[in-house]
């Protein structure tokens, strides 16, 4: 706790791992590490996969979020799959959350990554047009809810 350092726990959906796939998972183990430090990261890709409800997996472990990734359902450019946005952005505004928001997107430079996250085509133009796109869609759901 002195460093300011927080951890925080990220489920993986059932394709990734089979340790902790929902984001009740790893609230209640971020519990049972029972430290201040120790918390979750919500992750929208996770959470299109697993969460029967995107609205209630917030709810549950709002206590518990220090971190939100923005991933698209193809892991491309935000804004631009079918990822519920509405209900996600909605529900994180009803929890007051107000912590980062980090556009989560997998392309073709790193190859190594690319072959660990199954990404084999190309997801996006390029760096620069995900990074202006993500950002525009990003702020764009924020001035919606939080002006």
């Amino acid at each position: 706790a002195s460093t300011g350092v927080t951890l925080g726990i990220e489920c993986l959906n059932r394709f990734e791992c089979y340790l902790l796939n929902t984001h009740a998972d790893s609230a209640r183990f971020a519990k049972e590490v029972d430290h201040p430090n120790c918390r979750i990261m919500y992750d929208t890709f996770h959470s299109n996969i697993e969460e029967k409800s995107i609205g209630d997996a917030i709810r549950g472990a709002a206590d518990m979020i220090c971190h939100v990734h923005i991933s698209e359902n193809d892991r491309s450019t935000p804004g631009t799959g079918h990822v519920h946005w509405q209900e996600n952005f909605d529900t994180l505004r009803e929890i007051n959350y107000d912590g980062w928001l980090m556009i989560e997107a997998f392309g073709l430079a790193l190859p190594e990554l690319a072959a660990a996250t199954k990404i084999w085509r190309r997801m996006f133009v390029d760096e620069m047009q995900l990074s202006r796109d993500g950002l525009a869609f990003m702020k764009a759901q924020h001035a919606q809810r939080w002006q």
